[in-house]
């Protein structure tokens, strides 16, 4: 029978109100694996946080249990919290390099709750890694099977919270940096953003993600100078919150950006692409 490690990280899937407040993580790894005997697992409760207060010293945590505890496993389940999955499985599905599954999931509502989602989840999980079928990091929650770096959540409410992307795979990995202090910015584009903004949240960062609108591309004027002249020292990278990715070739607006000097996502979201450029950056 194969053997699957279970870490717990907290997340809804283990919230409960004991303290009379707000739903946070306060429950083990053992008291949710009710139901999953035929699978043979352990379990390892890494940290108990709210997916909120996630940082790069818990991906790095989180890194080093999965790759020291692979060789010992068939396959490896993580109980993560929801609202920044997508960034923990791009953080994983580009650093870990496997051909054993790691599964995350999740659930919207907590363990234990009525009509939780959270039994159906960790069963997925589970039985995906046990099966040994998916290859590398994934997510599996509410039937659906999901790239590790194509994770996208849509929805705060309904069950069937997350989609892929736009069906991108990492070509490579990369070395977890052992100094973790150049970080990107991510920056929303609206109507109400001007030159001034970008370069503000640019700041001293080492590069920026700018999520745009549908294909992608920007304002004519001085946003467009101002992405211009950041992509003198520093990254600009264009992506969507569109599913299917961005494509500055297709429009004027998109080949604005490009003649800019920014570069196009393609099918990375922007949580994908933020990873991908805070990983390169600190090699």
């Amino acid at each position: 029978m194969k053997k699957i490690l279970l870490i717990t990280t907290g997340g809804t899937i283990a919230s409960g109100n004991s303290n009379g407040g707000g739903l946070a993580p306060e429950k083990h790894g053992a008291e949710m694996l009710t139901g999953t005997e035929s699978i043979n697992t352990d379990v390892l409760d890494l940290f108990a946080i709210d997916s909120t207060d996630i940082t790069p010293a818990h991906w790095r945590l989180l890194y080093s249990t999965v790759t020291e505890n692979l060789p010992l496993y068939d396959g490896i389940v993580i109980l993560h919290g929801t609202d920044t999955m997508a960034y923990t499985g791009a953080v994983l599905a580009f650093t870990v390099n496997t051909d054993k599954p790691v599964i995350l999931t999740g659930s919207m509502l907590p363990f234990g709750a009525e009509d939780s989602d959270a039994r159906d989840n960790i069963m997925l999980a589970l039985q995906t890694a046990s099966r040994g079928t998916y290859r590398g990091v994934f997510l599996a929650f509410a039937g659906r099977i999901i790239g590790g770096a194509d994770i996208v959540k849509v929805n705060s409410t309904e069950k069937d919270a997350f989609r892929s992307y736009a069906g991108f795979e990492p070509a490579r990995t990369y070395k977890f940096p052992e100094h973790s202090g150049i970080f990107p910015a991510v920056v929303k584009l609206t109507p109400f953003s001007d030159g001034a903004d970008i370069k503000r949240l640019a700041g001293n960062k080492s590069g920026i993600v700018i999520e745009t609108y549908g294909a992608g591309g920007l304002p004519a004027g001085e946003i467009t100078l101002a992405a211009g002249e950041l992509a003198k020292t520093i990254p600009v990278v264009i992506t969507t919150p569109c599913l299917g990715g961005s494509d500055l070739g297709r429009y004027e607006v998109g080949r604005r950006a490009l003649d800019a000097g920014a570069s196009d996502a393609g099918k990375r979201s922007a949580e994908c692409a933020a990873v991908e450029m805070w990983l390169k950056q600190n090699q």
